[in-house]
């Protein structure tokens, strides 16, 4: 069921800014027609069933690092006192990032843990051979032994098909991985024709790909994607 919601601005974001309406998210405390629901954000592909985490209370989830969870997947229960609360205090409220999350985690200082394979975050933090190797594994494990791959960084259907553009920019490296990059399109072309059309790469972007292909070249970035001939029929469309 599609429900057309009003936006929440957040009160302390720029115009027109990435996270200028990320506070919507709130509006998920008043669906009280449910006394559960499991949210999901949608640069997270489901790979195992999560029915389980009906069983946990509000709100569980993944951590983040250190004490802060990740709001991408949360168990939660609608209450629009909550709601309530949420939009009286959100301009009290200083959120650590700017964004929902940090906003959650102010309010919600007591969580529950899920293992990380519930979220699991795509990002090579600390760059190490180990890391990447076993990370790859999983992101491309079949069967998968994963629940859950989070996209973050710059999500696949803003790149070409043919790699992660994450690899074009220096300070996006660490969320570099075409494992996971096919993976995901594996998952699009399992879809609904009528749906991968939201996939289509705009004039815009097409114009910023070829752009950080070019810095890249410049600046022989490390695992030299630009070198690939790109061969993704959306470039032309």
């Amino acid at each position: 069921k599609i429900r057309i919601i009003k936006r929440i601005r957040n009160p302390r974001a720029e115009k027109d800014s990435y996270n200028e309406y990320n506070y919507s998210k709130f509006r998920l405390w008043q669906l009280t027609e449910y006394h559960k629901i499991i949210f999901i954000d949608a640069d997270i592909i489901v790979l195992r069933n999560l029915d389980i985490l009906f069983h946990f209370p509000q709100i569980t989830a993944t951590g983040n690092d250190g004490s802060i969870f990740n709001s991408g997947i949360m168990v939660i229960e609608p209450s629009n006192c909550t709601f309530g609360i949420f939009m009286d205090r959100r301009k009290e409220i200083v959120s650590y990032n700017g964004g929902d999350q940090g906003f959650l985690n102010e309010v919600f200082v007591w969580w529950h843990r899920l293992p990380r394979r519930m979220n699991f975050l795509k990002n090579f933090w600390s760059n190490y051979s180990g890391e990447v190797h076993m990370k790859n594994q999983l992101f491309g494990s079949d069967p998968p032994k994963l629940y859950t791959i989070h996209y973050i960084g710059l999500k696949p259907w803003l790149c070409y098909r043919d790699y992660d553009c994450n690899w074009d920019l220096g300070q996006q490296l660490v969320y570099a991985s075409d494992v996971a990059h096919r993976r995901w399109w594996k998952v699009h072309d399992a879809m609904d024709e009528r749906l991968q059309k939201f996939c289509q790469l705009s004039e815009r972007r097409k114009i910023e790909l070829a752009w950080d292909r070019k810095m890249a070249k410049q600046m022989r970035l490390r695992g030299e994607r630009w070198r690939i001939n790109v061969t993704d029929p959306r470039r032309l469309n």
